[in-house]
């Protein structure tokens, strides 16, 4: 493969400690996959030396697969190969824990929906409704279920940032204590906890009873570190890459402060703003050709993040891809109402879908697929409604990234009055009529057999296992009984709605998943009655902008989602709506905030960051 100048130079440096700055569409991937192989090429280098970060666990994926093909083609079969390391921090701390710390053995690690129904469910042990929030110089005790999710927030500030102890309020502090205390003693780690756990045991030193194996590791066998996306970390992962490189591993970051988009979660683009000057002999390479964007985009690009000047790294992006910019490929437009502009964007769709579009230089044109659109919103959950709407009624395939809004879908409202049913919350006529009005190609006798598996999960047998009343096990044995099929279902093209349909019930065990996962030791009766009741009045709230992804394959379907799920993605032709002041970007809305339970001067890295200045008009983007 050809490199650039630039290419070569990031990959050809190995033993200083290296910056590389890289726009977007400046192949990072293949220049992070090149280099490790230039690592592995030394005669006294194991691929278990090499600790590579990603941000996501699809770009792991996308790094492992591109470097597996690179060491096969360069070195061969490579002995060991499996333990070089290519992953998010957290699946390397579980790892790393898993391996080396047998007190760590036993734990499971809860997402974030996780995480709040366990919050939820020990509402007082884990300091959730000990905890005050000052509204107007009132305390005010947060609420189960609706002030969950921003004490989960707070407890992450407090272990991820740098916190001053002093000025926190001392039940705070104890409530914090609470919920570390709850997660252990369940043996449970939370995404921050887990993180927190192993940058404090890598601290103690190598002849320390519990952390001893773990140091001996890392200062044995970890001589190369590299960190993508490192504009977006935060205090605790800076820590983590600190403790991997104490004893004397080179260091690689890789990144773009431009792209910095996880402000809000508390990354810290001081990070990579301030690193030459914090490490001696930091090598920097700028890598700032596009090779993906139009010269209409990479201007466009250049031209909002050139507003930061003085606050940004130096870098001169430039287009230098196959595509061709034409006129009429960016579009700024402003519409009366959310109405309008759903209707100019299914118009668009409509117009663009079968164009020819060239993937590769070189390669045969093919046409625009459904797929290859994406609409991005600030949030999913309150401005999409008009879009999603607009698309209904014109059937247009569309799938909403993660499981915001995944309970509008009619199957899985449907899949909701199963575990009413269950629980005897709704009639057999309400659920019959509500898989009917799902217009899944289902009769009568289907449903006939889907309920009978449903009454049996009404009886409770004294002295049953619990672990017999299993919902998701309920759940797929109705499906079953059903004989759903894709191929059966009702579609305005003849294919595309069964795969949606599949797609949004594999979402839906998702969800009984996330459920299950802190329920499962519970009384089987008063499971499914939280369950049922949870679906009610909770999950749609709790999902209402979750980044989770179920893993199944994407359909040919236009993605919505929100800008930061979008992170590490592409797509030929994008729409960005709802550009309203005050919304994108958007500014601190009313209601309690984490400010009004942590002391905001505690917290100094979080007080500065000021939204930029709002625009009123929606945006396309077209190939």
């Amino acid at each position: 493969m050809d490199y650039t100048a630039a290419q070569r130079a990031a990959i050809q440096t190995i033993d200083d400690p290296l910056l590389i700055v890289a726009c977007a569409g400046s192949g990072k991937t293949q220049v992070i996959s090149q280099r490790i192989i230039e690592i592995l090429r030394r005669a006294d280098v194991e691929p278990r030396n090499i600790v590579a970060f990603t941000f996501t666990e699809k770009a792991a994926a996308e790094l492992k697969e591109r470097v597996t093909n690179l060491v096969t083609a360069a070195l061969g079969n490579m002995i060991g190969l499996a333990e070089l390391f290519i992953g998010t921090m957290h699946g390397y701390a579980l790892d790393a824990l898993q391996t080396h710390v047998a007190e760590t053995f036993k734990y499971g690690v809860l997402d974030d929906i996780q995480t709040r129904l366990l919050i939820d469910r020990h509402s007082r042990e884990s300091g959730l409704t000990l905890t005050d929030a000052i509204v107007n110089g009132q305390a005010k005790k947060l609420r189960r279920y609706v002030n969950s999710r921003l004490y989960m927030q707070v407890t992450n500030i407090l272990r991820e940032d740098d916190v001053d102890a002093n000025l926190l309020p001392g039940q705070l502090v104890d409530n914090l204590d609470a919920y570390r205390n709850l997660l252990h003693r369940l043996r449970y780690f939370d995404y921050t906890d887990l993180l927190r756990t192993v940058v404090d045991l890598l601290a103690e030193d190598p002849d320390d009873q519990m952390a001893g194996a773990l140091v001996r590791h890392v200062r044995d066998h970890v001589r190369y570190v590299v960190v993508d996306e490192y504009q977006d970390t935060n205090p605790v992962p800076e820590q983590l890459i600190e403790k991997l490189c104490r004893f004397g591993a080179n260091l690689c970051v890789v990144g773009d402060d431009d792209q910095t988009i996880y402000q809000w979660r508390g990354s810290a683009v001081a990070n990579i703003l301030t690193f030459v000057e914090r490490r001696d002999g930091v090598q920097r390479v700028t890598l700032d050709d596009n090779f993906r964007s139009t010269k209409g985009i990479v201007a466009l690009g250049k031209a909002v993040a050139e507003q930061n000047a003085g606050q940004r790294l130096d870098k001169n992006m430039a287009a230098a891809g196959h595509l061709q910019f034409d006129r009429g490929d960016m579009l700024a437009l402003t519409f009366d109402d959310a109405d309008e502009e759903a209707r100019w964007i299914c118009d668009r769709i409509g117009r663009l879908r079968g164009l020819p579009f060239l993937d590769q230089a070189g390669a045969q044109a093919r046409g625009l697929s459904s797929s290859d659109f994406a609409v991005l919103f600030r949030s999913v959950s309150k401005d999409a409604g008009a879009l999603v709407e607009e698309m209904k009624r014109r059937e247009i395939p569309y799938v909403i990234k993660g499981l915001t809004r995944l309970f509008d879908a009619p199957e899985v409202q449907a899949c909701v009055k199963c575990f009413q049913y269950v629980m005897r919350q709704v009639t057999t006529e309400d659920l019959t009529d509500a898989w009917l009005c799902a217009d899944l190609g289902l009769t009568g006798d289907d449903l006939a057999h889907g309920i009978a598996v449903l009454d049996e999960a009404r009886v409770w047998k004294p002295g049953e296992r619990w672990g017999t009343y299993n919902i998701q096990r309920t759940y797929l044995r109705f499906l079953e009984e059903l004989k759903l099929r894709e191929e059966t279902i009702p579609s305005a093209d003849g294919t595309t709605r069964g795969e949606l349909v599949f797609y949004n019930l594999g979402k839906f065990s998702q969800a009984i998943s996330d459920f299950e996962q802190i329920y499962f030791q519970s009384d089987p009766q008063r499971k499914y009655e939280g369950f049922a009741n949870w679906l009610v009045y909770q999950a749609p709230q709790y999902y209402a902008e979750s980044d989770a992804d179920v893993g199944y394959a994407t359909p040919d379907a236009v993605t919505i989602a929100t800008v930061h799920q979008a992170k590490g993605m592409q797509w030929p032709a994008l729409f960005v709506p709802a550009l309203r002041k005050n919304r994108f970007p958007s500014r601190r809305q009313g209601g309690l905030n984490v400010f009004h339970v942590i002391p905001q001067a505690a917290v100094p890295t979080r007080t500065g960051t000021g939204a930029p200045r709002p625009t009123r008009s929606a945006c396309s983007t077209s190939p």
